[in-house]
């Protein structure tokens, strides 16, 4: 397997991985606003693209993980970073269908016109994506917030600790 491993000198897991950070909580947040259809009319293909955007990046940055794994320390912090990595893609792709649903059947609305009598399968599946979209958008973001803190968590825990036995300016003794 290939993995870009480094961009002009610099590590690409990072660089990837802070684009879906980004990307996902924005497009969880228009997601909602999705909801009233004028706003869905204005940004529903952005955030659609955008969790797009997040999907590949993802994907990217998982590879790239993989690629730098063989030249990190393996720690327990490390190894929960690494399983917990796996855990965002379908959720991205869960993501990105129910906001690509919600934009197909509101399109296909549009065309048809005024809502017929009685039960209406376009309304009807409207709400459904709509819900879906929400749900999947709300475990995207959770997963991200995880799995950004657990790597933050295995990067600077070490240095962390050296923070809490006193080093730098403000540990230790208090000013007068």
């Amino acid at each position: 397997m290939f993995a870009l491993t480094s961009i002009s000198g610099l590590p690409a897991h990072p660089l990837f991985a802070h684009i879906p950070v980004v990307l996902i909580p924005l497009a969880a947040i228009g997601a909602v606003a999705m909801l009233w259809p004028p706003v869905r009319d204005r940004i529903g293909w952005v955030v659609v693209g955008s969790v797009f955007v997040a999907g590949i990046t993802t994907q990217l940055a998982v590879d790239s993980g993989q690629g730098l794994q063989e030249y990190v320390r393996e720690t327990q912090l490390v190894q929960d970073h690494v399983r917990m990595g796996e855990n965002i893609r379908p959720w991205v792709l869960l993501m990105f269908l129910a906001l690509l649903g919600v934009m197909l059947v509101a399109r296909a609305a549009r065309r048809r016109g005024p809502a017929p009598e009685g039960r209406d399968p376009l309304r009807i599946a409207g709400i459904i994506f709509a819900v879906l979209s929400i749900v999947f958008s709300a475990m995207s973001v959770y997963w991200i917030v995880r799995i950004g803190h657990s790597g933050s968590k295995a990067v600077w825990a070490p240095t962390q600790v050296k923070i809490d036995k006193g080093g730098g300016e403000s540990g230790g003794e208090s000013g007068g």
